[in-house]
């Protein structure tokens, strides 16, 4: 499954710059996994940016974790 992280901008709007980053399944880029409407003309990035200090929402992290296999081969059952 293939995510894209969408941006949710605050009172200031698209100006001030994403103030937090959903993640959406590309099949419905306008749903966060949190299930918060995204505007589909917001800023997007690539899944592989998740994790590397934006500030992102804690809800869809948690999410996104459970649906994208992290450090395959790492699990002592694997």
């Amino acid at each position: 499954m293939s995510h894209l992280l969408r941006a949710e901008y605050g009172p200031r709007g698209r100006s001030a710059g994403a103030s937090t980053w959903h993640v959406v399944r590309a099949a419905d880029p306008a749903t966060a996994l949190c299930g918060r409407t995204m505007d589909t003309d917001a800023e997007t990035r690539a899944e592989e940016e998740w994790g590397t200090g934006l500030r992102c929402c804690q809800q869809c992290g948690s999410l996104y974790m459970h649906e994208v296999p992290h450090m395959e081969g790492s699990h002592p059952y694997s």
